[in-house]
Order: C-alpha cells, then sequence, then structure tokens
C-alpha cells in the first residue's frame, strides 16, 4: 500500500514539511525524496494497523506527554514512538507492512 501524494501551497503549515492523513500524504514544497516517501508510508501503514482513529489518539498523547517531559515542542514531536520509528526506518528499504508497522512499540521504551 502506497501513499496518494498531494503537493499543496498551504498545508501541511510551513514549519512542517509533508503529513500523512490516510490515504493521503499532503506536502508543501519540493516534490518527496524517496526517503520523505519511505517515511511517510511508514506513517500509513501505522495508521492502517491501528485503524486509524487510534493512531492519532496515541500521536497526540505522547506529544502532550513528551511535551509535559521536555519542556519543547519540536522535542516532544521527535520523541513520538512513531516518528523515533519511521525516522529510524526511513533510510532502510521497505519491508512488510505488518513488520513496519508495529515497529513504533520497540520505540515506546527503547533508546535508539
Amino acid at each position: 500500500m502506497r501513499p496518494l501524494t498531494i503537493h499543496t501551497r498551504h498545508f501541511p503549515p510551513s514549519r512542517f514539511y509533508a503529513i500523512t492523513l490516510f490515504p493521503f500524504v499532503f506536502y508543501n514544497g519540493a516534490p518527496l525524496t524517496e526517503r520523505d516517501l519511505r517515511h511517510e508510508t511508514i506513517h500509513l501503514w501505522q495508521q492502517a494497523a491501528l485503524l486509524v482513529l487510534p493512531f492519532y489518539l496515541l500521536y497526540i498523547l505522547f506529544w502532550l506527554a513528551g511535551l509535559v517531559r521536555y519542556r519543547d515542542p519540536f522535542r516532544a514531536y521527535r520523541e513520538i514512538p512513531f516518528e523515533r520509528s519511521a525516522y529510524r526506518l526511513e533510510n532502510k528499504k521497505l519491508q512488510k507492512p505488518a513488520v513496519q508497522a508495529f515497529d513504533w512499540i520497540k520505540c515506546i521504551v527503547k533508546e535508539d
């Protein structure tokens, strides 16, 4: 499963390059690189594996917990297990969706 990519001018906000909202990837800059597309595809698989809505709820909860812990919105974002997993895997060849979709669980307690 590959995301449907959509180039827009104003979404996501300028501080973000791309965002995956199942089944689309919206981006507002230059065309997505292969690495960027792998990163966003991993998020697509994560969203599908968690039936979409629970992914977003967990994502927000992880970000809020990180915000309380680190008092830095960007660090809170980078520490979200879904992001840690996608950044860790984005330079690797895409494997089976089921394997990479749940890789984020390893990132909850394990430091990379």
